[in-house]
C-alpha cells in the first residue's frame, strides 16, 4: 500500500527511514485510540446500553404447562450505580396474560417491590425471571422489532382462468372441478399452517433514570402448542371439580369484608373456579397458584363511600392464589384447617370485569399476603361447610403510599360458605 501525499512531503523534510518510522507511529497511535474508544464505550455505560432492544426466546410450552427463563441485564460500569425507576410489561403488549414476571433480583438478592426503584451496583447484574404460560392458541397480533405476527388473514382473489378458445365452457368447468390444482378464489394466506400452534409475544420495558435516562426493551417470545389432551385454551373458570381420587374440592360462596373501608358489610364475590386440595390420609395440601381469582370493585369517593376523600373514584382489587406457595393442613372428616394460605393482591385503577383477569393483568399495585389461616366455622355436614380467614394487613402492605392510605392496617375477613366434595 502506498501513501503518495505523505511520500511527496517526506521528500522535503525526511529521508526514507524517518518516513517509515513516522508512518508506523501514526498507525500504532490510531490502533490504540480505537481500542481505548471501544473500551470506554463498553465499560463506561455508553448511550447504546440505555436505548437497546433485544429478543429473548422462552421456548415451547403446552397449554396447561409453563417454562421459566432468567433474563439478565448487566451494569458494565466499574464505578457508577444504575437506577431503574420502573420495570414492567409495556402497555398492551401482554394483555392476554401469557407471560408474567415472577421475581427480580440484583446480584441474586430479591427486589421488593420488583417493578420499581431498583438499584444495580457497579459491575452487578439485574436478573429478571419470566414465566411463559400460554393460555390459548391465538397468535399475538403485533408488529414490532421488524416482525409482524397474528395479522388477520389476507384475502388474495384469484383471476378466473381465461377461456380456452378450443374448449367449451362446460368442458372447462368440469376440468376445474376434477383438477387437483383447481384455483380456489379468495383463499386466505395464513402465516402459520399449523393449526395447533401459536406464537406469543410481549415487551418488557426497563426505564432507567440514572446515570442516564433511557429505556431497554426486551421482547419475550414463546410458542404454544395444544395440551396433552388436545386442549387449545387454559382459560376457563367456573369449572367443575375434578374426578381425581384423594382430593377435596370446594365450590360456592366467597364473601369478603373490609370493616374499616366498607360500611355495607360483606360483599359476595364470584369465584372463577373451584378450590382444589390434595388429601392424603388426614393431611391436606394445596398449591396456592391454582386458587381461583375473585374480583372486588370499590367505587365512590364521596361521603360515606369506600374511597371517601381519596383522589380516585374506583379501584378494582383482584384476589388470587400466590405463586410458589404450598399451604398445608388437616381434614378430620368434619373440620378443615389449613396454614400458610397466601393470596396475591392486584389493585387496578378504575373498574374492570372478570373477563379482564389474567396472569399478566397490568396493575398499579401487586403484592402478596402470606401466612394466613383457613379454619372451619361450621363443620362439614351433608356436603356443606363454612370456612373463614380473618387477618389484619400491615401498615404498608402494598408499598404504595396512595393505596396504603386505605389498605394499611385494614382488617380483612373472608367467608367461604358452600359445598365440599370429598373424593
Amino acid at each position: 500500500m502506498s501513501f503518495p501525499r505523505v511520500h511527496f512531503l517526506s521528500n522535503y523534510f525526511l529521508n526514507g527511514d524517518d518516513n517509515r518510522l513516522i508512518m508506523g507511529l501514526c498507525l500504532k497511535h490510531m490502533f490504540i485510540s480505537l481500542i481505548l474508544a471501544a473500551t470506554i464505550s463498553s465499560c463506561g455505560g455508553g448511550g447504546d446500553q440505555f436505548a437497546s432492544y433485544k429478543r429473548e426466546y422462552l421456548g415451547k410450552a403446552q397449554i396447561g404447562s409453563s417454562v421459566t427463563k432468567q433474563i439478565t441485564l448487566q451494569n458494565p460500569s466499574l464505578s457508577k450505580v444504575q437506577h431503574i425507576s420502573g420495570l414492567n410489561f409495556d402497555t398492551g403488549t401482554n394483555s392476554s396474560g401469557n407471560f408474567r414476571i415472577d421475581k427480580v433480583e440484583v446480584g441474586g438478592v430479591a427486589q421488593n417491590p420488583k417493578t420499581k426503584d431498583i438499584s444495580i451496583p457497579a459491575g452487578s447484574i439485574l436478573q429478571i425471571y419470566i414465566t411463559y404460560e400460554p393460555l390459548s392458541l391465538d397468535t399475538t397480533i403485533a408488529n414490532y422489532g421488524g416482525w409482524a405476527t397474528g395479522q388477520e388473514a389476507r384475502w388474495s382473489p384469484k383471476k378466473p382462468p381465461e377461456k380456452d378458445k378450443n374448449e367449451t365452457d362446460a368442458v372447462k368447468a368440469m376440468t376445474v372441478l376434477i383438477s387437483k390444482d383447481a384455483p380456489i378464489e379468495n383463499t386466505p394466506i395464513e402465516e402459520d399452517s399449523e393449526e395447533d400452534a401459536a406464537t406469543h409475544r410481549a415487551i418488557i420495558a426497563a426505564v432507567y433514570d440514572y446515570p442516564q435516562a433511557g429505556t431497554v426493551q426486551i421482547e419475550v417470545v414463546g410458542e404454544a402448542i395444544a395440551g396433552p389432551e388436545g386442549e387449545i385454551s387454559a382459560a376457563g373458570g367456573g369449572g367443575e371439580c375434578p374426578d381425581a381420587a384423594d382430593t377435596l374440592c370446594y365450590t360456592g360462596g366467597f364473601a369478603i369484608e373490609l370493616p374499616d373501608i366498607m360500611a355495607t358489610g360483606p360483599k359476595e364475590l364470584k369465584m372463577t373456579g373451584p378450590a382444589v386440595f390434595k388429601l392424603v390420609g388426614s393431611t391436606v395440601t394445596t398449591d396456592m397458584s391454582t386458587f381461583p381469582a375473585e374480583l372486588l370493585v370499590l367505587k365512590g369517593n364521596g361521603p360515606g363511600e369506600p374511597l371517601e376523600g381519596k383522589p380516585i373514584n374506583a379501584v378494582s382489587i383482584v384476589l388470587s392464589g400466590a405463586e410458589g406457595v404450598t399451604a398445608t393442613g388437616t381434614f378430620d372428616g368434619s373440620r378443615l384447617e389449613i396454614n400458610g394460605i397466601a393470596f396475591r393482591i392486584r389493585v387496578v385503577l378504575g373498574e374492570i370485569t372478570e373477563a379482564d383477569i389474567n396472569p399478566g393483568l397490568q396493575a398499579a399495585v401487586d403484592f402478596a399476603i402470606k401466612d394466613l389461616t383457613l379454619e372451619t366455622t361450621k363443620p362439614f355436614t351433608n356436603g356443606s361447610i363454612t370456612l373463614k380467614i380473618d387477618t389484619t394487613l400491615s401498615k404498608e402492605p402494598s408499598g404504595n403510599a396512595m393505596f396504603d392510605q386505605f389498605l394499611g392496617n385494614a382488617r380483612v375477613v373472608v367467608t367461604m360458605d358452600g359445598t365440599l366434595a370429598v373424593n
